[in-house]
C-alpha cells in the first residue's frame, strides 16, 4: 500500500511540474507574440531596457499615449527581442538607461551584447533614442550612445537626434514628445500618469556605526500615513527637502517677508524646489508666481530594508558630503528632517530585484548600505518559512560597522541564517573584502548553484558589484553566469 501511494504521488508531482512548464511556455509566448502584432502593421515598437522601473514604467505610459492618440504600437523588454523581430521593424523607439560603468541594465546585456554583434541591413528601419541617465556619472547615457551609432552603422535611418534624459528631468521628456507629435502631427494630450507622492512620517533615526573611521550610516523607520504594499527588493524614491535653514536663507537673500510661508501651498514649493539655482525675477513679478517657475529638487531612491508585515518602511542610508555641506538626500533625511516631520516619497515597483517565492537557496551578497536590500529579502524568506540562505557582507571594521549584528546572529543561532561570512576591510592588514570571501568558498558556491540556489547582489557598483562579478565569472564561467542571469537567478541592485 505505502509503495502504491508513494507511485501515486510521484506521478502527480511530475503531471503538476510539467503543467506548471506549459503554463510558463505559454505566458512567454504570449507577452513576446503581442510584440509581434503591431509590428507586422509597420505601427511603432517601443523597446525599453529598464534597470530599476522608471525607464519601463515611462515606456509603457507613452506606448499607451501613442495607442491612445490612434498611432499602432507595441511596447517590449530588449530582453525579450529577437533578431528577426528587430529586422522586422520599420519603426522603433528605444528607451534605455544606462547601468554601471555604461553598460546595458542587466536584464538587457545578453541581447544587446548579442545584438552589438551583429551585421544587419537596417536600411528600411526609422528609430529613435531617449537615453535616460544621470550627468553626476561619467558614463552619462553612455548605453544609449552605444546603441545609437550602432543603429547608424548598421544604415537604420534616426528620426530625429538622440535625447538625453538627465535624471528623469521633465524638460527632457518634454523635448522627446514634442519630437514625437511633429512626427505624427497629433498632439498627445493623454499625459503620463506619475505614481503620486505619498506622505511618510520620520518615527526612527539612529547612527549604526558611531566611532567608525568611514561616514556615517544611519537607520531610519518611517511610517506610512496612508496604507502601503510592496515586495522586498522595492526602491523607496524620496522627494528632496530644503531644511528650513535653507528657505529663511533665500527669504531673506531676496528682502520676501516670511509671513508667505502661511500659504500652505508656497511654503510645499519651497520646501521641495532649487533655491540654489533660480530663474531671474521680472519686474513687478508676484512671489508665487516666480517660485512656481522653479524646477524642483530631484529625487533620491534608496533600498527598503524592510516588508509590509513590519508595519513601517525601513531605510539605511550613509550620510554624503557635497560641495556645500551634505548630499542632497542623505542630508536632509539624516540631519535636516526633524523627528516626527512628513516627507514626500513613493514606492516603486523593482521586478529586476524582486525575490521568486519558489527559490528554493538564496546567496545574498553586498557591502554598505546594501544591507538593506538584503535584509527586505531575508525578513521576506523568513515570512516564508525558507530557511537555506547563506549572507555574504562587508564593511570596515567588525567593532563600529557591524551593521544588524544582533538580528543576523539570531537568525544564525536559530538556523534560519544557514551561512554568515563577514569581511571587514580594516581589521586586518591585508584588506578583505566580500569578493574574496567569496572566492574562498567557492566550492560551497558551486555546490549551492548546482543545488537551485540564487544569487542576490545589493550595494556599490565601483568596488564591490563589479569585482564581485569577475570572481562569480572566474569561479562558474561567463557562460554559465549569463545562463543564471537569463534565468532570473542572478539579481543586482546596484549604484
Amino acid at each position: 500500500m505505502t509503495s502504491a501511494i508513494i507511485c501515486i504521488l510521484v506521478v502527480l508531482s511530475v503531471l503538476l511540474f510539467v503543467h506548471l512548464c506549459v503554463i510558463v511556455i505559454l505566458l512567454f509566448n504570449q507577452r513576446r507574440s503581442s510584440a509581434q502584432v503591431n509590428v507586422s502593421h509597420e505601427g511603432y515598437l517601443v523597446v525599453y531596457a529598464s534597470q530599476s522601473g522608471h525607464v519601463e514604467h515611462y515606456a509603457k505610459q507613452f506606448a499607451h499615449q501613442l495607442q491612445q492618440s490612434g498611432q499602432l504600437s507595441a511596447v517590449l523588454d530588449l530582453q525579450y527581442l529577437s533578431i528577426s523581430e528587430l529586422t522586422a521593424a520599420k519603426k522603433i523607439l528605444w528607451c534605455v538607461s544606462t547601468c554601471g560603468e555604461g553598460d546595458a541594465p542587466d536584464t538587457a546585456r545578453a541581447i544587446a551584447k548579442k545584438m552589438f554583434m551583429q551585421s544587419l541591413d537596417l536600411s528600411a528601419q526609422q528609430y529613435a533614442v531617449l537615453a535616460f541617465g544621470d550627468r553626476r556619472y561619467a558614463q552619462f547615457c553612455a548605453f544609449g550612445q552605444r546603441l545609437d551609432q550602432w543603429l547608424k552603422t548598421q544604415q537604420a535611418q534616426p528620426l530625429f537626434e538622440m535625447i538625453c534624459v538627465n535624471a528623469l528631468n521633465p524638460r527632457d521628456l518634454e523635448q522627446w514628445q514634442a519630437q514625437i507629435e511633429q512626427l505624427i502631427e497629433i498632439k498627445l494630450d493623454v499625459k503620463t500618469k506619475h505614481q503620486a507622492w505619498q506622505q511618510f512620517q520620520l518615527q526612527q533615526r539612529k547612527c549604526l556605526n558611531t566611532g567608525s573611521s568611514g561616514l556615517p550610516i544611519f537607520q531610519l523607520q518611517l511610517h506610512a500615513l496612508e496604507t502601503m504594499h510592496w515586495q522586498s527588493g522595492d526602491i523607496f524614491e524620496v522627494q528632496c527637502g530644503n531644511a528650513e535653514i535653507e528657505i529663511q536663507s533665500f527669504l531673506k537673500a531676496h528682502a520676501i517677508a516670511d509671513d508667505i510661508l502661511h500659504q500652505p501651498e508656497l511654503k510645499q514649493q519651497l520646501r521641495h524646489n532649487n533655491l540654489r539655482h533660480i530663474p531671474l525675477r521680472l519686474v513687478d513679478e508676484a512671489v508665487e508666481a516666480w517660485v512656481q517657475r522653479f524646477d524642483p529638487l530631484p529625487s533620491r531612491d534608496y533600498s527598503i530594508a524592510s516588508i509590509p508585515e513590519q508595519g513601517y518602511v525601513e531605510l539605511v542610508i550613509r550620510q554624503q558630503q557635497a560641495e556645500h555641506g551634505l548630499g542632497l538626500g542623505s542630508g536632509w533625511l539624516t540631519a535636516a528632517l526633524a523627528m516626527g516631520e512628513n516627507i514626500l516619497a513613493k514606492i516603486r515597483s523593482n521586478p529586476s530585484f524582486h525575490l521568486v517565492q519558489q527559490q528554493q537557496a538564496l546567496i545574498l551578497i553586498g557591502n554598505g548600505t546594501g544591507i538593506a536590500g538584503l535584509m527586505s529579502h531575508l525578513h521576506q524568506r523568513e515570512h516564508w518559512q525558507q530557511q537555506r540562505n547563506w549572507l555574504i557582507f562587508g564593511e570596515r571594521q567588525q567593532q563600529y560597522d557591524h551593521l544588524y549584528s544582533e538580528q543576523l546572529q539570531h537568525w544564525q543561532q536559530h538556523g534560519f541564517l544557514t551561512d554568515l561570512d563577514y569581511a571587514f576591510s580594516r581589521d586586518q592588514q591585508q584588506k578583505i573584502y566580500v569578493q574574496d570571501r567569496l572566492l574562498q568558498k567557492a566550492d560551497q558556491l558551486r555546490q549551492w548553484i548546482a543545488d537551485g540556489a540564487a544569487i542576490y547582489v545589493c550595494g556599490s557598483l565601483s568596488g564591490m558589484a563589479q569585482q564581485v562579478e569577475q570572481v562569480l565569472i572566474q569561479i562558474l564561467g561567463e557562460i554559465q553566469l549569463e545562463q543564471l542571469r537569463e534565468q532570473h537567478r542572478y539579481q543586482r541592485d546596484v549604484y
